[in-house]
């Protein structure tokens, strides 16, 4: 697959963009990310971390034990390559969709859609989100080589001084149960920057957020530099209710390498891990409420950078960073036999 470059701006990107970007000949890292990494040669490392969510809500966390330290050999940034997948097979595991981002152009329609409607509610006073996201504009979604970049600017659009992309499978990928990996490298820890993988319900089934669930795969606020958040939102455990569960994991270079984030969900718990390490569980509590467990329906996967927001700027916003891109390098999603949505398979590479 060759070079894991990151062109943040493509040809028809402004030159006012490209002169505030300086791309490194190794890999996507904004100057700021640079500038924070140094020269550290230390191999990356997990390990828990504090707590560093400022809400009003005292967060709940029900992962008692710290993930065992993870050692992984860091891969060269001149000429990455990408590792095989983590083989789920020796649990009957199937590939029923799947993007490598093996072409060139806009996300693939065929896989993703744009959620622009989220501009709709982003905006209100429970999220306060300063980006309006785009939708089919190569300045903030791209593939190129090998990776598909979300990329988040300075500019202003319809009285937002910062625009971005939020991308999903719904309609194109929904499923109930299974095993998600995502291979990304997330963008500048700075504050008011903040990636998320995660998924929501695809029918809604239990009614409007957070009734229905959410799962977060991957979100990290960039005033808490690696530090990675695993979290589930249900109509009984939420933070507004002080009952959230969720676990906080550092990793120490997620700005700069690509890691693994994946979870594992069936009908007896949500298992989150990174690089293959778990790191966090959420049983079900078998009670037969929606209200703790409403994840017996479809789910869809989201991908997003958002700025600013009540906690992603809860200390402050710089933008001195921008433009800043979320690198992916997969995302494949895994079923049993038994659990194999009735949905069609991946459709073959190419825009």
């Amino acid at each position: 697959r060759g070079r894991k470059s990151c062109p943040l701006t493509p040809a028809a990107t402004s030159s006012r963009c490209e002169s505030r970007l300086a791309i490194p000949s190794r890999g996507c890292q904004t100057r700021c990310n640079a500038s924070r990494r140094g020269n550290k040669q230390r191999l990356p490392a997990i390990r828990p971390a504090p707590n560093t969510r400022t809400m009003a809500a005292q967060l709940l966390s029900t992962n008692n034990e710290p993930p065992t330290k993870i050692q992984a050999t860091e891969e060269p940034l001149e000429k990455p390559t990408r590792p095989p997948p983590p083989s789920p097979v020796k649990n009957d595991y199937k590939l029923v969709w799947a993007d490598e981002f093996d072409y060139e152009g806009l996300p693939h329609p065929k896989r993703w859609g744009y959620q622009v409607e989220a501009n709709n509610w982003v905006h209100d006073r429970n999220h306060n989100e300063q980006q309006w996201y785009m939708a089919s504009r190569r300045e903030n979604s791209y593939v190129s080589g090998g990776t598909l970049k979300i990329i988040a600017r300075r500019e202003d659009w319809i009285g937002k001084p910062y625009t971005s992309a939020r991308i999903r499978t719904r309609g194109k990928g929904d499923w109930v149960y299974g095993k998600l990996l995502v291979r990304a490298k997330l963008p500048a820890g700075k504050p008011g920057i903040w990636p998320a993988i995660w998924m929501m319900p695809t029918d809604q089934k239990y009614g409007s957020w957070p009734n229905s669930g959410e799962i977060d795969v991957m979100e990290n606020v960039g005033w808490a530099p690696g530090v990675i958040h695993n979290s589930v939102h249900t109509g009984a455990f939420n933070h507004r209710l002080r009952s959230h569960k969720h676990a906080e994991v550092v990793v120490d270079d997620a700005h700069s390498a690509f890691h693994v984030y994946g979870v594992e969900w069936d009908e007896d718990s949500i298992k989150y891990s990174i690089d293959g390490q778990q790191t966090f569980e959420f049983v079900n509590t078998k009670s037969g409420n929606p209200a703790e467990w409403p994840f017996s329906q479809r789910f869809h996967l989201i991908l997003n950078v958002a700025v600013g927001g009540n906690w992603g700027a809860a200390r402050g916003l710089d933008d001195t960073c921008l433009p800043t891109c979320m690198e992916v390098d997969y995302v494949r999603f895994y079923q049993r036999g038994a659990d194999i949505t009735d949905a069609p398979p991946p459709p073959p590479g190419g825009a």
